[in-house]
């Protein structure tokens, strides 16, 4: 009874009322907020009673949301049931052969460098990057060396190397994710390029399916792309060392399947016996699928070293007969892999497309005009950029606006790229008519 009284005296001392009275509020707001937010899981369910915030799989660690940042579909629980799978490259007798051509054509390349005009300031970014990376590989081709470096090929990739383009092993892409995660990542694509072809439906946050796509059947997926296409998609995986989504006995590096998307917009763009040029092209992966595609007259230019080491890919991947390197016989219907000066001498109007990925915005700007205006000379019909615009404002479409000749015909995403865009420019003069 005393204490009771003591309360009821309390409430009426108007600091204590105050108190009771924020107390109360308080209460009352946090209960309508969890109604609310009853209320809102329910809108978010689906028909299986997943709830489809945009990953709610991916929540838990620093890694999950370094791999959401990376998808473009929502990872819900439960997670799909993935599997990173690695496959070591394998000896054959062409090693060595293949090696003496690639040694052959970089010292050649070396040799010729300063009859053109068009030659690099110093070492460039790359090469000096896998002087300090690899010293080893820089050592056994300065020794000319063929068994040598055919041993090294042959090994190269089978651990992390924090830059991309060279190798088909964990890289910096999926840089500190777990097996699972670095896998999920690379369903997430091939997902994107079942999109892109129209394989699978494109999910829609508004009104749904959202959510769903991640969680398809893998061996499904391959085969409707493949009949879609009408070519395997399968990698070659014997070449150099390789980790990649794990579907059935085949494995799809994330690289894989960049170069498959290229692959089918160049084909798409392409006529049966047109040529086509790519400047840059790292491993050559968008060669080889374009070559399966139907586009068997592919050009590409790049820095020496790299073309060593899409030379060393390419040559296995498709054979020793349909692939030309510098100072070689530049065969009809072939791969050719020349120095980037050598654009200078490429016949006028000699492409009907040219092609660049990941890296006219990373090079200097007096090279990206010189190509840009070589490109306009060498090509009939168009120009396709899939470039990011982390450089901004040096990005492709600055630079094409600050050209003459090119029309912009489309910008949009890239479909299985996140943060990439995919720009058309038409080049010929019907493209160019207003």
């Amino acid at each position: 009874m005393i204490k009771k009284a003591i309360k009821k005296c309390c409430i009426f001392i108007p600091p204590v009322r105050r108190y009771v009275n924020r107390v109360r509020q308080i209460s009352e707001l946090a209960a309508s907020q969890a109604q609310e937010i009853e209320s809102l899981k329910g809108l978010l369910k689906n028909s299986s009673g997943r709830i489809l915030t945009r990953s709610p799989g991916l929540s838990g660690s620093e890694s999950d949301l370094r791999t959401e940042r990376l998808l473009a579909h929502p990872a819900i629980l439960p997670l799909p049931e993935v599997s990173l799978g690695s496959h070591p490259a394998s000896d054959n007798p062409d090693r060595i052969v293949v090696a003496e051509r690639l040694l052959n054509a970089y010292h050649k390349s070396l040799e010729d460098e300063h009859k053109s005009r068009l030659r690099r300031e110093g070492e460039d970014v790359w090469t000096g990057l896998i002087r300090n990376e690899l010293p080893e590989l820089m050592a056994i081709i300065e020794k000319r060396n063929a068994k040598e470096l055919a041993d090294f090929l042959m090994n190269f990739g089978q651990s992390f190397v924090w830059f991309g383009g060279i190798t088909t092993c964990v890289d910096g892409y999926s840089r500190d994710l777990d097996q699972k995660q670095t896998a999920l990542t690379y369903l997430d694509k091939l997902v994107c390029l079942g999109e892109s072809l129209g394989v699978l439906r494109h999910e829609n946050p508004e009104s749904g399916p959202w959510g769903e796509n991640l969680h398809v059947n893998l061996d499904d997926l391959v085969e409707k792309i493949e009949k879609h296409l009408g070519i395997s998609i399968s990698p070659p995986l014997e070449i150099i060392y390789t980790d990649g989504l794990q579907i059935s006995d085949q494995l799809f590096h994330y690289r894989h399947i960049n170069g498959l998307y290229s692959a089918t917009r160049i084909s798409e763009l392409t006529s049966k016996r047109g040529r086509v040029c790519e400047f840059g092209g790292g491993l050559g992966i968008t060669a080889m699928y374009s070559r399966r595609l139907g586009v068997t007259d592919y050009t590409m230019l790049d820095l020496p070293i790299t073309c060593l080491l899409a030379g060393h890919y390419l040559l296995h991947a498709v054979g020793l007969d349909s692939v030309s390197l510098y100072g070689e016989e530049a065969l009809e219907d072939s791969i050719k892999i020349l120095p980037f000066w050598e654009c200078l001498n490429l016949p006028k109007k000699s492409f009907e497309q040219t092609v660049n990925q990941d890296s006219f915005p990373e090079i200097a700007d007096n090279l990206i005009y010189e190509y840009l205006s070589q490109i306009k000379r060498i090509t009939t019909n168009h120009f396709l950029s899939i470039n990011q615009e982390y450089f901004h404002p040096r990005t492709v479409n600055h630079f094409i606006r600050q050209s003459s000749g090119y029309k912009e015909i489309y910008r949009s995403k890239c479909w299985v790229r996140e943060g990439y865009l995919e720009e058309l420019f038409g080049i010929n003069d019907s493209n160019l008519k207003s």
